[in-house]
């Protein structure tokens, strides 16, 4: 036996030596694999997934941010030196996927400069490749570290490793302030420094290979693993590890008490004391255990610990034995004399008490633990910076950030949408934009960043109701140049009303007519006159008569011809004028009909941009009333009339011709009848001088009579023409008349028309709308800023103004999903996957996967020890009151550390994992107690149920000091600085003073007292029956 015993001690030491030597860098494995990590389902981690092969190349990255700050703020050195340094970083050295600078355009400098200028932010997307955020952290201050200003770099990915680090040095605090304070309790206890050393190195061993094998498997196999294993594993196995060696030790004293030999002593002690440690590891094991069955990382972590309970109890049980055995009564030096175990007098009192008058004690602990059960609100912050010491870097820029900028920039949630086919399109970004309004209209958001916002805020020109109103005044000129034209076709229309007369023409014809009978005359007088110059002897009295009628004929002639060249001058002077009617009748009727073609583009141009238009009566009417009026001008011929009036004119020309050659044989016969006169009146120049004068005039007098022939033909085909022109005229004054209607009703319908843009323009939304030539053009640099290359993934950047750490946010971050999902699936996005994702929402997942999974945990944990409390106890009543006292001592906790945690310590919640901690720990430790209890209540229990009394007085002493052990270990992680470790600390404390003072001598024994009650009343009820005749 002693054989075994030194192989257990060589064995045991050769296992802590190997495992230390092969043990992984805990710090990098907490880095690498230690925190918190969301199930693959949830919105948060498939949004991450998306926007990582979306925007980074399918990287999994990190959130980094430079913050570069000078109190009376940067100066134009302190930007170009800022510049300098983000133009030099190597994305290839760094891993940098993507980067958002204010150097890249207007909108990132608006978003990313303070509006004091004392601030400027670099956001920097990190491939983990690189290696830890730490290191990556670590490179990219480097590159700054000669600038002038304050440099920071932080972002979310580097307060979680700033908590893991925090963490790592709460434990190493812990660890130390743990064992000072179990060597001081167990020398109290035993009044020795050989049992703590001892009872240390048993659980220093279990400790050491346990936190080995653990980080063993989480390297290789990936087992759960937390910032809180280690922690748990010191105050778990030192606590329960201290217990049990308590128990394990006062025991095996009892036993030398009893007996000089050692080896029997040891035997004895494993058989009782042994047993009992045996089932209570057995229990806690199954307990964390059953946590590896949770579906939430943290809490599955948990289990590790099962790990380190199951090498305590191999240690306890094989090395313990080699230490007694190998030191027997020294152990406990300086002491001489072994006594055996005092009962405890205070449980003694307190379990009688209980077990004689149950309902009253059951009252008092009902009334004790009741009011904070039901005080307790369940509010848990999220919140990770509260852990965070204010000495690290990380967390001075975030509190910079939330200084001079919405409190939401240091850690913005991301909206990200994967599409199928080009977003680029006024349907898709017309549905973004909208739902970039959707997002920004909810309360606790401060800015929306998107592909139609890259700025934040709306871009008016893009809206239709601004356009609507650019729609709106060019109507309104159009509609003021119609009424011009309108005006200008009605004045025309009245001249041309004007009936012009033509009764002048027949008069020019008559009077020509009339000059030509005169003509003919005189050729017959002439003819008359040869006839007597050939008889020169008719006498010259008969001659000097002819000579002066031809004169008279001559004269009368004269003045026809000067009348009819004066009606000539005034009818080409009213061609004239009809030559300026035609011009500006060509003139308005080309502008009215552009102002018809302009305002039908200006009105099918809006209806396209907006559907809802196609449907709106005033706009039909006025595209229908434009396209009539087009039609009606386009009828108009005014060409036509200006070729008539051409050949009018043409008509004139050859009888002013015909005219000037009339008059001009008007001179000759004149200059002829001169000479006629003269020769008459010198008879005695002789009769061949009159004959030669009148030769003359007869030749002109045939020729003149040709040439008022001629103006008469043309003048009756000038009537003619004149009589066609005035009948055209009429048709064209018919026409421009029904022209100066149809503009009037699309003067009227453009003021209806006017009137349903002008109140469409006052609407305070507006349908977005991009004209093609924008969209291709300067808007591409948007689309760049917030869309893939392909155009089929887009992302927003959602600011809230709230601290994106808090339950606050969490909520809002709720709320917006839900109008997302209320939007999008009646949208054009409908076929589009659409995820949020971002510090925030993954805050929100958390919170939703860890109260769900902690119910679900709590459940399988207490099934769990439950069973195990049943094959120990074999009682079902005595595991019905084992789990509700643990159940109660658990949630009274919750609420007094609620209270301690509000009112002293100044915080206004406690952290997420609060409650889950203490629950899994309250009930772990408290089965222990109750194990122990029960197991020794068993020993005698066939004597009757009032030997729970006699159990307490014994082991009362034995659990008040394991609590105290307990308490004080969990105590130590107070000085962490950790909130968590410090509110889960304070509620575990709480629990056991609960448990050990309240719970366990109190309600248990009362429990038992009812039940015996119970068993006793039915037995007198079966006697009262059996005693009946």
């Amino acid at each position: 036996m002693k054989n075994k015993r030194t192989l257990a001690a060589v064995f045991w030491l050769a296992a802590v030596v190997v495992m230390l030597l092969v043990m992984p860098d805990l710090n990098r494995l907490v880095q690498e694999k230690g925190q918190v990590s969301l199930p693959d389902d949830l919105e948060s981690v498939v949004g991450t997934k998306v926007l990582n092969d979306l925007m980074n190349e399918g990287k999994d990255t990190y959130s980094f941010a430079y913050v570069f700050h000078r109190d009376e703020g940067l100066t134009e050195n302190d930007f170009t030196s800022i510049e300098r340094v983000l133009n030099q970083l190597d994305p290839n050295k760094l891993g940098i996927v993507d980067t958002l600078f204010h150097t890249e355009n207007e909108a990132a400098a608006n978003q990313l400069i303070s509006e004091d200028g004392t601030i400027v932010l670099a956001q920097l997307s990190i491939d983990k490749s690189i290696g830890t955020a730490k290191e990556a952290a670590s490179m990219l201050r480097k590159e700054t570290s000669d600038l002038a200003m304050d440099t920071y770099v932080t972002g979310a990915d580097i307060v979680v490793d700033d908590f893991a680090t925090t963490t790592q040095e709460g434990v190493k605090k812990t660890e130390v302030i743990a064992v000072i304070f179990i060597i001081t309790i167990l020398i109290i206890i035993f009044r020795s420094p050989i049992v703590p050393v001892i009872s240390l190195i048993t659980v220093g061993i279990a400790y050491a290979i346990s936190l080995s094998i653990v980080a063993l498997l989480t390297k290789y196999i990936d087992f759960p693993f937390s910032n809180f294993t280690q922690v748990f594993l010191v105050v778990i196995l030192f606590g329960i590890g201290t217990d049990y060696n308590i128990l394990l030790f006062t025991r095996f004293k009892e036993e030398l008490g009893r007996t000089d030999h050692i080896a029997r002593a040891i035997s004895e002690t494993y058989k009782t004391a042994g047993r009992t440690v045996l089932f209570s590891g057995t229990a806690v094991f199954i307990g964390f255990v059953a946590l590896y069955f949770s579906q939430f990382s943290m809490y599955k972590a948990t289990s590790g610990v099962a790990v380190g309970v199951l090498i305590l109890l191999l240690v306890l049980m094989t090395l313990n034995p080699f230490f007694m055995g190998l030191l027997g009564f020294k152990l406990f030096w300086p002491i001489k004399t072994i006594q055996a175990r005092q009962g405890n007098k205070l449980w003694a009192f307190i379990s009688k008490f209980s077990f004689a008058r149950p309902f009253v004690a059951i009252l008092f602990v009902l009334i004790l633990s009741v009011p904070f059960i039901i005080s307790y609100t369940g509010e848990l912050n999220y919140n990770d910076l509260i852990e965070i010491d204010d000495k690290y870097e990380s967390k001075q820029a975030i509190n910079l950030i939330e200084k001079h900028y919405s409190a939401g920039m240091s850690a913005p949630a991301t909206l990200v949408i994967d599409n199928n086919t080009s977003l680029a399109t006024n349907p898709y970004l017309k549905a973004i934009d909208e739902l970039t309004g959707v997002i920004a209209d909810t309360p606790g958001v401060a800015k929306v960043y998107s592909p139609t916002r890259p700025e934040g805020n709306r871009i008016e020109e893009l809206y239709v109701n601004e356009q609507a109103s650019t729609v709106e005044e060019g109507l309104n000129s159009a509609q003021e140049g119609v009424g011009t034209i309108q005006g200008g076709l009605n004045k025309v229309n009245e001249r041309l009303s004007e009936k012009q007369d033509v009764s002048g023409v027949q008069r020019l014809i008559d009077g020509t007519a009339a000059l030509q009978n005169g003509a003919n005359q005189l050729t017959a007088a002439l003819d008359e006159l040869t006839n007597g110059l050939e008889q020169a002897q008719s006498g010259s009295t008969e001659l000097s008569s002819g000579a002066g009628r031809l004169r008279d004929g001559l004269n009368t002639l004269e003045q026809g011809m000067t009348q009819l060249e004066a009606s000539y001058s005034q009818l080409a002077a009213g061609f004239t004028q009809y030559r300026s009617y035609f011009t500006q009748v060509d003139q308005l009727i080309a502008s009215s009909k552009q102002a018809y073609e302009g305002i039908l583009a200006s009105l099918n141009n809006y209806v396209q941009t907006t559907p809802d238009a196609a449907n709106n009566e005033d706009i039909k009417t006025a595209i229908g009333i434009a396209q009539k009026g087009l039609q009606s001008l386009s009828s108009l011929d005014a060409a036509s009339l200006s070729s008539k009036y051409d050949e009018l004119t043409a008509g004139m020309t050859k009888a002013n011709t015909a005219l000037a050659n009339a008059k001009q044989g008007l001179t000759a016969l004149q200059q002829g009848a001169d000479q006629l006169v003269k020769g008459a009146n010198s008879l005695s120049t002789g009769v061949g001088s009159a004959s030669s004068g009148a030769d003359q005039i007869a030749s002109n007098s045939a020729s003149l009579s040709g040439g008022l022939s001629a103006v008469q033909n043309g003048q009756k085909q000038l009537q003619e023409s004149l009589i066609s022109l005035q009948a055209d005229m009429e048709e064209l004054r018919s026409g421009l008349g029904q022209g100066a209607e149809g503009l009037s009703e699309i003067y009227a319908g453009l003021g209806e028309a006017n009137g349903y843009l002008e109140e469409l323009s006052k609407k305070e939304q507006g349908t977005f709308f991009i004209p093609e030539e924008v969209l291709n053009g300067e808007f591409q640099e948007s689309l760049n800023a917030y869309m893939t290359n392909d155009r089929t993934g887009a992302t927003f950047n959602i600011i809230l103004d709230v601290n994106p750490y808090t339950e606050e946010a969490m909520d809002i971050i709720r709320d917006i999903n839900k109008r997302i999902d209320g939007y999008v699936e009646s949208s054009a996005l409908q076929d589009a996957d659409v995820y949020v994702t971002g510090k925030t929402m993954s805050n929100a997942d958390l919170q939703d996967v860890s109260q769900a999974d902690f119910i679900r945990s709590a459940i399988i944990m207490m099934a769990g020890i439950s069973v195990i409390l049943w094959i120990i106890t074999r009682s079902f009543l005595q595991t019905l009151v084992i789990d509700a006292s643990l159940l109660l001592a658990a949630f009274a906790s919750f609420g007094l550390t609620e209270l301690i945690a509000n009112n002293l310590l100044g915080y206004d919640m406690l952290s997420w994992n609060v409650p889950f901690f203490t629950y899994i720990m309250i009930v772990s430790l408290g089965v222990d107690y109750s194990i122990f209890l029960m197991m020794r209540y068993n020993e005698t229990a066939e004597l009757g149920r009032g030997e729970i009394v006699q159990a307490c007085t014994q082991m009362g002493g034995v659990i008040l000091a394991a609590a105290v052990i307990l308490g004080g270990t969990f105590a130590a992680l107070i000085p962490s600085g950790i909130v968590t470790l410090i509110q889960v600390a304070i509620a575990v404390i709480i629990g056991l003073v609960i448990l050990a003072l309240f719970i366990m001598p109190m309600f248990i024994p009362a429990c038992l007292g009812i039940a015996q009650k119970v068993e006793r009343m039915i037995e007198r009820r079966k006697q009262k029956k059996l005693n009946q005749p």
